[in-house]
């Protein structure tokens, strides 16, 4: 269960009543700032954190968890959220869902929120900007039970429930190989995130496995800038004329970088192969139908929300667990055999 610290506490530290205590740290007229600075470094050091809550919970449990989520607007990310959602609401809990828009602030604030109202755990896939991770370490001084999914930080020891993203892209180059592709560049998303750079690595084993050379020039970190990959496809072609195919990090990436090639007056696949990754709607909505990688959402979001309940309840300790979901690729009109 959370430990988060009480006014009580508070008080009993500085000898004074509790609600002289309260009455400091909502700034009341009738306590001096001598006494209010006192409390309000008590309370800084204690790592107190005002309720959002109207009502204060007896038994210590709020019955909320708290989503992090970095993008809302990827399907994939929607359907997490709803696997996290029929576990929970039929244990009792609610969800207070926060998308932090691949931004590390929004994300960090989003932290703040869940301690604000004394969530019992949270469920976490880390921002695409994320390059600190103090404000998840602050979750574990409360003891509030986190698990993160699809994107985490390796080296906290708290389970993490992920897709298996070096073999799917292993696979997914490999594909490309067997299929006479010999030119194979690769878009991925950013040095920051996990499944980033084993997807990287996966295609670059794939490559060496297969006797072909890697070209780093080959290689591509987007950072969020779409703007980027027109840059990185129109100079592919100079860099190496017989380019034959690009393995994409998503299938929203993946369907910006077909128009791209599209606007360069290359026919896909016939001029080239487009092989995206977690066969979003769009991937069918697409023209040609895009090849790619499903691993799925709502599975994920039922095993991350099925080990915090866990956790919550005490029922097994907390370690560096990984639970790996195992993709499957789908062939589709985006690529083809030379």
């Amino acid at each position: 269960m959370a430990k988060y610290t009480t006014i009580k506490e508070i008080a009993s530290k500085l000898g004074i009543s509790h609600s002289t205590v309260s009455r400091a740290l909502n700034d009341h007229p009738r306590i001096s700032e001598k006494t209010k600075n006192h409390v309000r470094n008590m309370a800084k050091d204690m790592g107190y954190h005002v309720s959002g809550t109207a009502n204060s919970f007896r038994n210590q449990e709020s019955r909320l968890i708290g989503v992090i989520v970095p993008d809302l607007s990827i399907h994939f990310f929607a359907r997490v959220v709803q696997g996290i959602e029929d576990v929970l609401s039929n244990a009792g809990y609610g969800i207070l869902l926060f998308d932090s828009r691949e931004q590390m602030a929004t994300e960090v604030r989003s932290i703040q929120k869940c301690l604000s109202y004394r969530v019992d755990g949270v469920l976490a896939a880390i921002s695409m900007k994320t390059d600190s991770f103090d404000h998840f370490v602050q979750l574990t001084k409360h003891e509030v039970p986190l698990v993160f999914y699809d994107r985490v930080a390796n080296f906290l020891s708290v389970p993490k429930v992920i897709t298996n993203d070096y073999e799917a892209a292993y696979e997914a180059t490999n594909h490309l190989i067997q299929t006479g592709h010999k030119h194979i560049a690769h878009i991925t998303a950013s040095i920051n995130l996990n499944n980033s750079n084993n997807r990287l690595y996966g295609y670059m084993d794939a490559l060496k496995d297969a006797g072909i050379d890697i070209d780093e020039n080959l290689i591509h970190y987007y950072e969020l800038d779409l703007s980027s990959i027109d840059r990185f496809v129109t100079g592919l072609f100079h860099i190496q004329p017989s380019i034959d195919s690009i393995f994409v990090f998503n299938d929203h990436v993946a369907n910006y970088t077909v128009n791209t090639l599209h606007r360069l007056g290359k026919h896909v696949p016939e001029d080239i192969s487009v092989m995206g990754f977690s066969d979003e709607p769009i991937a069918t909505y697409m023209t040609p139908q895009l090849s790619s990688v499903k691993h799925g959402g709502e599975k994920m979001g039922n095993l991350a929300a099925q080990k915090l309940l866990s956790l919550i309840r005490k029922e097994e300790p907390l370690t560096n667990e990984k639970i790996v979901i195992h993709p499957e690729l789908i062939i589709r009109e985006s690529t083809k055999s030379h």
